[in-house]
């Protein structure tokens, strides 16, 4: 593998990014994510795959955070992250897949409409 550095180099910059878009649209990615405007997200996404971590979010009527686990970590180790109280206070989490959230929640800080849909678990 050959390694480049394009920093000084913006007209190379653009035909490297040109071409990553072009690669993504023929591994068949399409709209937005198919356009490469930069290396960085997917130098932390391969990171994070290469670490064997992902994210889990929660969410309240202030603010949304997502916390960073190993894969694999069950859910009370996965509560302990936030605090160790509640890895030990552990009973159920409420789960649902973050894409049926984004598409049901209706922009309502409420897990109703994900329930209704039955698109809501209780894991623990």
């Amino acid at each position: 593998q050959v390694l480049f550095d394009l920093k000084d180099d913006p007209e190379k910059q653009k035909v490297f990014l040109d071409q990553c878009t072009e690669e993504a649209k023929a591994a068949g990615l399409k709209g937005p994510q198919a356009e490469v405007k930069s290396m960085i997200p997917r130098l932390i996404r391969a990171g994070r795959s290469a670490l064997c971590l992902q994210s889990f979010y929660t969410a309240g009527p202030k603010e949304v955070r997502a916390w960073t686990i190993m894969k694999g970590t069950l859910a009370p180790q996965a509560a302990g992250v936030i605090h160790t109280d509640f890895e030990r206070g552990f009973i159920k989490a409420e789960v649902c897949a973050f894409d049926d959230f984004k598409a049901l929640h209706a922009g309502q800080p409420s897990m109703a409409k994900i329930k209704e849909a039955g698109k809501y678990r209780q894991e623990g």
